[in-house]
């Protein structure tokens, strides 16, 4: 059985990646191409600082996941969600406060609209599952109920997120850990049980499956809303995007709960590698 890593120890590894990203997001792109010392090797393009932090992190998590997987079926599942998260936080450590609020037009979402549908859609995913695990439906009975009205708090899908971007970041994380905890005892038998989703027969390990998937629909959304307001990616926009992926990567090797017993320490060091490689990009490319 896989040791929990601790709230607190996940929490701080992800605060120190969210800042790492938030330094690489003030690079701009005229500075790619001015030199950057990597450390014990020589003088390189600055932009490649990039790339060496990328495949860092790529290649510890091709290390962790060498050393097994020993979680349960239901604890993989919902492991993609993780790297889904990243993605959303990518998009957003280049996203400016003043972008969540401002209107696209022809009557599309605002940023913030998109993101508190997001968040609330998240929380209902396990909210409603739980309900369908505690319903003990089978593949064998049709057609399903309706879950009754009142389970989910009505006004997430507007209020979800609410407050400074950097509050948003955060709820991603603490809406994901809610449905984790909620659902962290889940069976494999218990994820072929029948659930329902958009009115369609489906299984409670289908709507786990869910998590990832709606999370990338409205990442997608948030980056053609940020073109229409004028707000196309730089180069560097484009690359802390790619760094958050890959460290997505490695969060899936820790959340739920570790893969295996090395998986936090390794995970620790490479995102204390990260963010001092990241300060360094940022240091370098303020001193020109």
């Amino acid at each position: 059985m896989t040791t929990p890593i601790s709230t607190v120890d996940l929490d701080t590894l992800r605060e120190t990646m969210r800042r790492a990203l938030l330094d690489l997001a003030t690079i701009p792109d005229d500075a790619l191409e001015g030199p950057w010392p990597w450390p014990d090797h020589g003088e390189l393009e600055l932009r490649n600082g990039f790339f060496i932090t990328i495949e860092d992190l790529e290649r510890t998590a091709a290390d962790i996941g060498r050393l097994g997987d020993g979680r349960t079926r239901a604890e993989a599942t919902v492991t993609p969600a993780a790297v889904a998260a990243w993605d959303v936080l990518g998009v957003l450590a280049t996203t400016r406060e003043e972008d969540l609020d401002a209107d696209p037009g022809g009557g599309e979402w605002t940023i913030r609209r998109a993101l508190a549908h997001t968040l609330a859609s998240q929380r209902s995913y396990a909210i409603y599952t739980d309900w369908w695990r505690q319903q003990r439906f089978t593949g064998g009975t049709w057609p399903l109920p309706e879950p009754p009205d009142g389970l989910d708090a009505p006004d997430l899908d507007e209020t979800g997120a609410d407050g400074s971007l950097d509050e948003v970041r955060r709820r991603f994380h603490e809406f994901l850990d809610e449905a984790a905890s909620r659902l962290a005892d889940l069976g494999d038998a218990e994820l072929d049980l029948a659930a329902r989703w958009y009115g369609t027969g489906v299984t409670v390990g289908y709507r786990q499956g869910r998590w990832s998937v709606h999370m990338a629909e409205h990442t997608i959304q948030v980056e053609k809303t940020l073109v229409m307001l004028g707000r196309a990616p730089t180069e560097v926009d484009r690359l802390v995007r790619r760094v958050a992926r890959a460290w997505g990567w490695i969060e899936r090797s820790l959340w739920p709960v570790p893969a295996n017993d090395a998986a936090p320490a390794i995970a620790a060091a490479v995102a204390t590698r990260t963010a001092a490689t990241a300060a360094d990009l940022a240091d370098t490319a303020r001193r020109g």
